[in-house]
């Protein structure tokens, strides 16, 4: 429970990926999606977390070891920071294709 109440005090992105997940659960409950719909969700919100988590890990781990700006440090650090982009889109993609059929049939389209 440190490691989520460190990740949640010391990494501001937190909040944004929290109001993210409540969104997408509140949508889900709201639209009724099928248990195979919730699976997927379920797994974006876990794996853009994860990544976030792992990212705020090795930044943190890389400023133990200096703070002074390193070529290798910074790359490793750009590249966990994709990491956690790479699967936020995939989440909107995947969000997309389980919630747009059901906001479709809404619009009345």
């Amino acid at each position: 429970m440190k490691g989520l109440a460190a990740l949640w005090q010391g990494e501001p992105t937190t909040r944004f990926h929290a109001v993210g997940s409540i969104a997408a659960i509140a949508a889900g409950w709201w639209l009724g999606l099928e248990r195979w719909e919730w699976a997927f969700v379920v797994t974006m919100i876990g794996l853009v977390w994860f990544a976030e988590a792992v990212n705020t890990s090795l930044e943190r781990l890389a400023d133990a070891v200096t703070l002074e700006h390193h070529p290798l440090i910074g790359l490793s650090k750009d590249v966990a920071s994709a990491a956690v982009l790479i699967i936020s889109i995939t989440a909107l993609l995947t969000g997309l294709i389980v919630f747009g059929p059901y906001l479709w049939t809404i619009s009345g389209n």
